[in-house]
């Protein structure tokens, strides 16, 4: 396993403070209610809702492969403020039969103010954690599973906790933190603590798997070893949820061999990153990414030796 630039990150608080940010980037005008950052789409017959946790920034120096210069660059290039640019945590609720299943939790409030916004998007959006059949967790870092849980119980108090074993297997043994820092040691805490939780509905799978009808688990290792995605497919329609292929868009398809420093295995992880660009490309599979920005639709397309993402449609009749 190969951890060093995992168990020697940049410190969590670091990307969670939000530092820089324009004053009032979080706030509404005069008395007007906050609307709920909330987008429904069909994929054939599901109905898939993108949710906002909010974002968090994240620099250069959580990168590696790339220097302050390039990235200042390449965000100039994409219309971004470098110092400023805010990375999306975004969930995607799935409606199917009579099953609802999320993608992923959020962060709680384990990763700074401006995130944790899921549970109120969940309410805006008319969706009932209670009636969340089914929490798909890409894999177990806490800007994806640290929302499952609040006030020490399951948010969502009737779903199965379903889960990569190779990544159940990961964050559960302590000898893979023995020598680690705080950040990572915290990270498997947080992990420990959402398995516990979900102990007795916890629904782990091996590899490429069928979770429900129409979803199949896609491996994508090497940001973490059970990284997964969840490719949907209903009649002619497709949707791949590929998690953190990539963390900070307007870097890393243009420069897809840019690892971050919470990549367990950074090799691994760019690899991964290289082989979906280029199946979704060549297959033209839309997709739904956990960091690109909200609602995380995109098609991919080639661009000179790197890539460049195609806004998806808007769904006028969801």
């Amino acid at each position: 396993m190969h951890r060093r630039q995992f168990l020697t990150t940049v410190p969590l608080a670091g990307l969670a403070a939000g530092a820089g940010l324009p004053a009032g980037a979080d706030s509404h005008g005069g008395d007007a209610p906050a609307l709920p950052a909330a987008q429904r789409f069909r994929i054939g017959d599901m109905t898939v809702t993108a949710l906002s946790d909010g974002y968090l920034h994240i620099g250069p120096e959580a990168l590696s492969g790339i220097d302050a210069d390039g990235y200042d660059e390449l965000m100039r290039a994409a219309f971004r403020d470098p110092a400023t640019h805010p990375s999306a945590v975004n969930a995607f609720v799935i409606e199917s039969g009579d099953e609802t299943m999320i993608v992923d939790a959020g962060t709680g409030s384990a990763m700074g103010d401006t995130l944790g916004k899921l549970p109120a998007n969940l309410e805006g959006a008319g969706i009932d954690p209670a009636n969340v059949t089914r929490l798909l967790a890409t894999h177990l870092h806490p800007d994806h599973v640290g929302g499952a849980v609040l006030d020490g119980a399951a948010l969502f108090p009737n779903a199965e906790l379903v889960v990569s074993e190779t990544d159940r297997q990961f964050w559960s043994d302590e000898s893979n933190f023995a020598n680690a820092g705080d950040q990572a040691q915290s990270f498997a805490k947080l992990a420990q603590n959402v398995l516990s939780v979900y102990g007795d509905r916890l629904s782990p799978f091996d590899g490429e798997a069928d979770i429900a009808p129409g979803i199949t688990a896609m491996p994508l290792p090497g940001h973490t070893p059970g990284h997964s995605g969840f490719m949907l497919a209903s009649g002619d329609a497709g949707l791949l949820i590929w998690a953190d292929i990539v963390h900070v868009p307007p870097v890393q398809f243009a420069r897809p061999e840019v690892t971050i420093g919470f990549d367990v295995n950074p090799e691994q992880a760019a690899e991964t990153r290289a082989q979906i660009l280029d199946r979704v490309v060549s297959d033209r599979i839309m997709v739904a990414g956990s960091h690109m920005g909200f609602p995380g639709l995109a098609n991919i397309a080639q661009d000179g030796e790197g890539y460049r993402p195609v806004d998806a449609h808007w769904d006028y009749e969801a």
